[in-house]
């Protein structure tokens, strides 16, 4: 993923820190920090392949504001300070789903329309380089 995609969502600060942390090989985490604050978290997620994602996540999708369905992966949702995709994967041998999410903490776009778009943007990239990390193909 290239900064072009993740600069417009970042507040402006002086230092940008991540740190990544697994809950094993099939859940990775990323927090993107500026100035010692939390700004972006990413999460990637090996599921069930019967596993229907959308509804396991409609509540938190709500909570992040307004999702609405999204032409990227087998499906996905952007709302207006989240989005979430879900493909199948091949992962272990077994046809599995792979859920990638992004969550902001802080909004660097006020205009909800745009800050969309980028989130959008940011998954459209983010979805198969993170299927990838895991060694989910």
């Amino acid at each position: 993923m290239g900064s072009e995609l993740l600069s417009p969502l970042l507040p402006d600060g002086e230092k940008l820190t991540q740190r990544d942390y697994n809950f094993g090989p099939t859940q990775t985490r990323c927090e993107l920090k500026v100035d010692g604050n939390l700004v972006v978290h990413f999460s990637g997620d090996v599921v069930p392949a019967g596993t229907d994602v959308i509804a396991v996540n409609e509540r938190g999708m709500r909570g992040l504001g307004h999702p609405a369905a999204a032409n990227i992966g087998q499906d996905a949702r952007i709302a207006d300070r989240g989005a979430l995709a879900v493909d199948s994967c091949s992962y272990g041998g077994k046809q599995q789903k792979f859920v990638a999410e992004v969550e902001l903490k802080q909004q660097a776009i006020q205009d909800v329309s745009e800050r969309r778009g980028a989130l959008r943007s940011l998954l459209k990239a983010y979805l198969p380089a993170a299927m990838k990390d895991v060694g989910c193909s």
